[in-house]
């Protein structure tokens, strides 16, 4: 009886002490495709992505030479997306991104980021449904809190930048 009482302890102190810790992160990786990613000072250079579904986001992990840059896609409560320069950064909004189905490209901050990910953009296709088939470009405005403010297709991507502008 003695032995019995003393595993109800221990079972209920594990239990305790468990519950305390961080909480566990789960990720798995989608896929891993090398490819050409681009910014102001870097133009098109080799890199490679790793897609991985952290919790409730998805991260995509941009390695060229010896510098990671990540984004993430987070759909709730809203749709978003946060960046980050090194693994140590913080995350953070994005202003704005855009996407080239025809050079398979998207960017990030007026292109400050560019990768060409056709997987990326084959999903993109595929969960846009009716929306999306046939499009060219899409754009997107974020607000600070990193929703979505203003989308806009193909041409009118250009009336919206001559719209601001005026």
């Amino acid at each position: 009886m003695l032995v019995s009482k003393r595993n109800k302890v221990l079972t209920a102190l594990l239990a305790l002490c468990s519950g305390l810790g961080a909480p566990a992160v789960l990720a798995e990786e989608l896929y891993l495709i090398n490819t050409t990613c681009s910014t102001p000072i870097s133009p098109n250079v080799s890199c490679q992505v790793q897609a991985i579904d952290v919790d409730d986001s998805t991260e995509y992990h941009h390695r060229f030479g010896s510098r990671t840059v990540s984004y993430r896609v987070m759909e709730d409560p809203y749709v978003r997306i946060e960046g980050r320069a090194s693994k140590s950064a913080p995350w953070t909004s994005v202003n704005n991104a855009s996407i080239n189905f025809k050079t398979e490209e998207l960017c990030f901050n007026s292109k400050a980021f560019c990768v060409n990910n056709p997987t990326f953009l084959a999903d993109v296709l595929t969960q846009g449904g009716d929306a999306i088939q046939g499009r060219t470009r899409i754009g997107m405005a974020f607000a600070g809190n990193g929703r979505v403010d203003v989308t806009c297709f193909d041409n009118g991507c250009d009336r919206l930048k001559e719209a601001i502008q005026k």
